[in-house]
This record gives C-alpha cells, structure tokens and sequence, in this order.
C-alpha cells in the first residue's frame, strides 16, 4: 500500500507537467497544419475574407491610435520592462519564482526570435498592402514575409510562460495584451489572420516545451543562481555610490 501510495503521488507530479509538453506539442502541430494551409493557398479565401473584415468592416477610426499603438509598441517596448520589473521586483520582495520566471522569459525569447527569423527566411509570404487592394495601413510598412507573425509569436510566447510563473491578477492582463497585440496586427493592415494565428500557437507551444525541458531543472537551478548571483554582486558593489 505504502509503494502504491508513493507511485500516486509520484504521478500526481510528473502528470501536470507532461500534460504542458503534450500540450505544447499540440500547439505546434496545429502551427505546421495552418503553415500547410497557407502554403498550399488553401486558406487564402478565408484568408482574405477574414482580413478584409477586420481591416474594414470591424475598424473604427476613434479607434485607430489605439490598435496602431498596439502594433507598434506592445512587443519589446512592452515585454522587455516586463521582463525587467519580474527580476528587479523579485529581488526586491523576496520572489524567486517570479525572477525564475524573468529568466524563463529571456531564454523562450531568444528561442523565438531565431525561430521566427529562420521561418521568415525560409519562406517568404507577401503582406497583405502588396497584393490586396483598399487596405487601411496605419502603422510602417514592413516588407518582410508577412508569414508567421513575429508580434503574435513574441507576446503569445511571453504571455504563455508568464502563466506559469505569476499570479492570475498579474499573469491575465499579459494575456490580454498578448491578443490585443495579435488581433491589432490585422487591424492595422500588416498581417493575414492566419500569420497571427500561426505566430499565437507557435509561439505559446514553444514556451511551453521549454518550460517543461527547464523549469525546476538543475541546469536551469544552476544558471539561475549564477546569472542572481552576478545581479546581486554589481547591485552591492553600484549601491554605495549611489
């Protein structure tokens, strides 16, 4: 009974974090599935349809400043403070998961940018502005493959790992900004759905395989403690001449 009870136990365990990888696998599956759709042009008159009714349909000019504001500055203007405030503020109130968390965040971010540059360059889809006529641009015009999302593939990364290391009062907000950010990218005329769509899942499923491969890993323990113990070392050594 008492190996029974330990082997519950253990599964009651491993299971939630088995659960984020299976999920996290899913996630980019459904990522290849909607890089197929598009590839295969497939989804293109949804594509269309759906762009056409957000860009046009759905705008609403009061509106504008708001959605352009979003597109352009809720990325690294946004998460880079983010990321920031969790390792500053954890130190400051004791808080190691959150620092764990800014740490997590660092390295998911760095994941995906080399991901998303690599997809871009492998293959390269026009933005919307260059082959559909009447679009509403309101933000720079960005010539690279509209194809996946780099915004959506940021923030729905960082808004998924987030998840696991902040409160819900603080981790739900992330969340909405994350798909404020992706919607706005349509909005704004830069982005198909199905860019933002792929970017969304990409990026949330990447984060979640990383965060099973490392949180409460010893290799993920001991670069923590080094990278915390450099902070604290230059924080002590500024501190007096400030």
């Amino acid at each position: 009974m008492a190996r029974k009870g330990f082997k519950a136990a253990l599964l009651d365990v491993i299971m939630p974090r088995k659960r984020i990888l299976y999920a996290g696998i899913v996630l980019i599956a459904a990522f290849v599935a909607v890089f197929l759709l598009v590839y295969s042009k497939i989804s293109y008159g949804f594509d269309v349809s759906v762009f056409h009714l957000i860009n046009s349909t759905l705008s609403v000019q009061s509106l504008d400043p708001f959605f352009a504001a979003a597109a352009v500055y809720g990325r690294e203007y946004f998460w880079v403070p983010v990321v920031a405030l969790m390792w500053i503020l954890g130190g400051v109130f004791k808080n190691e998961k959150a620092q764990k968390g800014a740490l997590l965040l660092v390295i998911v971010f760095i994941i995906i940018i080399i991901v998303g540059l690599s997809l871009k360059a492998a293959y390269y889809r026009p933005r919307p502005f260059l082959t559909l006529s009447g679009v509403n641009v309101l933000v720079p015009k960005d010539l690279d493959s509209s194809f996946p999302s780099g915004h959506a593939l940021i923030v729905a990364a960082g808004a998924a790992a987030a998840f696991f290391f902040l409160k819900k009062r603080y981790s739900i907000p992330l969340i909405i900004e994350a798909a404020v950010v992706s919607y706005s990218r349509v909005y704004v005329g830069v982005h198909y759905p199905t860019d933002v769509l792929a970017g969304v899942l990409l990026g949330a499923g990447i984060a979640m395989v990383v965060y099973y491969l490392l949180a409460d890993r010893e290799i993920f323990d001991r670069l923590f403690k080094y990278i915390q113990g450099i902070y604290n070392k230059i924080f002590r050594i500024s501190r007096p001449s400030s």
